[in-house]
């Protein structure tokens, strides 16, 4: 038994030791970039049946690193995916995505704009619910899913502008 051990299983797990690298770390390019999505009009308070309108916008162009990237040449995605949480939102809200679309209550897919160069994504969101709304700001945008030897291009970790530094999170009431 110990003979197989070390013949065959030894070198088979030694092949497998990536050291703790993951390949994407080389690959994927991470940006920070706070308040890349507005919500307008920016009010503490709105009445019920009010619009605000969710924008979300990224240029393809920019810099990383102090390296020019261009998402939509290196990628030649589409679209891209958004993940933040709006449930809390869209719940029991009429929701109309203007540019983009729904993944679901955490996940939306913005759409490259080749006019403005830039990835998009803006919702109208008719406010039918009454009462204190408070949900996190913390976003991520990437080019595409992660999947199984396929790293993402770009991921960006932004926020909602006017959110409460404090704790990282958007509120509002509806009256």
């Amino acid at each position: 038994m110990n003979i197989f051990l070390s013949v065959f299983l030894i070198p088979l797990m030694m092949q497998c030791d990536n050291r703790g690298e993951n390949p994407c770390d080389q690959y994927t390019n991470v940006l920070n970039e706070q308040d890349l999505i507005l919500i307008s009009p920016s009010k503490q308070s709105y009445a019920q049946s009010e619009t605000i309108k969710l924008k979300f916008s990224i240029p393809s162009k920019m810099k990383v690193n102090s390296k020019d990237i261009d998402i939509f040449q290196a990628t030649k995605q589409s679209t891209g995916i958004l993940r933040i949480h709006l449930f809390e939102l869209f719940q029991d809200n009429n929701v109309n995505f203007v540019k983009g679309k729904k993944i679901d209550d955490f996940s939306s897919s913005p759409v490259y704009n080749s006019v403005t160069d830039s990835y998009e994504l803006e919702v109208d969101i008719i406010l039918n619910r009454k009462g204190i709304y408070s949900f996190d700001s913390f976003a991520t945008f990437q080019d595409r899913e992660l999947e199984e030897g396929q790293c993402v291009f770009i991921q960006i970790i932004t926020s909602i502008k006017g959110n409460n530094i404090s704790d990282n999170r958007f509120e509002f009431v509806v009256t």
